[in-house]
């Protein structure tokens, strides 16, 4: 996959986390859960959350390490950290907040939900800034 194709998928990637976010946000302005609607986001926000991280880590970052210069390979490496580390958390938020859960305790979902939003959109902004940049770079260069 090319530098263009890759930028490409990355920003869809990108997007479709963004408006999960956006749907998951929705949910947590009303008063009480729409627990089927609900459950259907938090899937497709995991899935893509997933899919996002995949396709960095199998294709993105081997393709830049090719030819990285040290301070890109320590940009590289402390971004594949940071995508575990919120893995993890993600892992963790998904596995307490069950349906059940949710149901039992719909503020404190929220509240939860609240926390782990901009670590999402931290390292979403973090892959713009090494990724995208260094993609878009290869493009014209």
């Amino acid at each position: 996959m090319n530098a263009e194709a890759m930028l490409k998928t990355l920003e869809e990637h990108h997007r479709t986390i963004m408006a999960g976010l956006d749907v998951i946000r929705h949910h947590c302005s009303q008063q009480s859960p729409s627990s089927c609607e609900l459950a259907k986001a938090r899937e497709e926000l995991t899935a893509a959350s997933l899919a996002r991280s995949r396709f960095v880590s199998e294709q993105v970052v081997p393709a830049l390490l090719r030819d990285a210069a040290d301070d890109l390979r320590t940009q590289l490496s402390e971004l594949l950290y940071a995508t575990a580390a919120k893995r993890m958390l993600s892992n963790c938020h998904v596995k307490t907040w069950t349906a059940t859960s949710i149901e039992g305790d719909w503020s404190g979902y929220c509240d939860a939900a609240r926390k782990i939003w901009p670590m999402m959109e931290d390292l979403i902004d973090r892959e713009c800034r090494v990724l995208v940049t260094r993609l878009k770079q290869l493009q014209t260069g």
